[in-house]
């Protein structure tokens, strides 16, 4: 759920016309839901998702009680994604390329899932990255290989966009800039893989690679080279969401402070942002009134990158 921030951050970038200026787009975890959508011109449409996944057919934090895992993906890309607003693969094919990143069970290392022959194949790679390891029920298999949480690797993924050839990187964080994860496995992740000590460990050693990951980007010493990397953070006193965040409001506000965060970044002087109903077509059997809110903005402004990481 704070894959909301970014998807405000996103919207905004959509709303001035900015997508066209970079040439791929990377997500982990919830970010690879907002990499596919912006890509494929629908950044708008997905940040409404994270409200309509704010309901107890999603997340439940009693399922286990029943031997049930507390996010249910079959409701979430099933009915919520694909049944009430569904990702154009027209719009997705002439878009920047879209890249998600996951973790592979079968070798605990990182994929890097690109060149999608229709909608269902990418979005089964945006469900392979954000799978929760012990909260999310069985691992999904993309391609044939069981695959988890790229984040559990890259949790920040603007590596390996430099690794395949990236000029300059726009990183979108759902976090402050000075954040650094402080806690270790928890105790219900712990137990739910006791019998995955790959896991375990990997859940172990994310807290050190998300903070120096983090650090980089802060110090601006991400690469060797000058200005090839920039980050957008909000601010340090935001109050942030959980993951498994069931308040609608709070998820609401979320897009807004990602939206905020971002205008603020591209325009100079005050700003006031809004936004007005925009209708997608969702097929017949969806109700004419589930339209997405589309954010605004007062002026445009230019930005040239090639390619923008969004973490969860």
């Amino acid at each position: 759920m704070r894959g909301a921030v970014s998807a405000g951050m996103c919207v905004v970038l959509e709303a001035m016309g900015l997508v066209s200026a970079f040439d791929r787009i990377y997500g982990v975890s919830a970010g690879a839901l907002n990499a596919c959508a912006t890509a494929a011109g629908q950044a708008a449409l997905a940040a409404t998702l994270y409200e309509d996944a704010a309901i107890r057919g999603v997340i439940n934090r009693m399922r286990p009680l029943v031997r049930r895992p507390v996010v249910n993906f079959e409701v979430l890309f099933g009915e919520v994604i694909g049944a009430r607003k569904p990702l154009s693969f027209d719009g997705l094919a002439a878009g920047p390329e879209f890249r998600a990143l996951a973790t592979s069970l079968e070798t605990m290392s990182l994929r890097v899932l690109a060149d999608f022959p229709d909608m269902t194949e990418a979005m089964d790679a945006v469900r392979a990255s954000g799978a929760l390891p012990g909260l999310g029920g069985p691992a999904p298999r993309f391609r044939g290989e069981r695959m988890t949480d790229g984040g559990l690797i890259e949790p920040i993924p603007f590596q390996t966009a430099l690794a395949e050839g990236a000029t300059h990187v726009l990183v979108l964080r759902s976090r402050p800039a000075g954040y650094r994860k402080r806690s270790l496995v928890g105790v219900a992740e712990a137990l739910a893989l006791h019998e995955s000590p790959g896991l375990v460990e990997l859940l172990r050693q994310r807290q050190g690679t998300y903070n120096r990951l983090a650090a980089q980007l802060e110090a601006g010493d991400a690469t060797p080279d000058e200005n090839r990397v920039f980050q957008i953070a909000v601010p340090g006193d935001t109050r942030l969401i959980g993951r498994l965040e069931t308040d609608a409001d709070r998820v609401a506000g979320a897009v807004r402070r990602g939206a905020m965060t971002m205008a603020s970044a591209l325009i100079a002087g005050s700003i006031d942002l809004c936004w007005q109903p925009v209708v997608y077509r969702t097929g017949a059997a969806v109700p004419a009134r589930m339209a997405a809110r589309r954010w605004g903005a007062a002026q445009r402004h230019r930005l040239r990158a090639h390619v923008a990481a969004i973490g969860s």
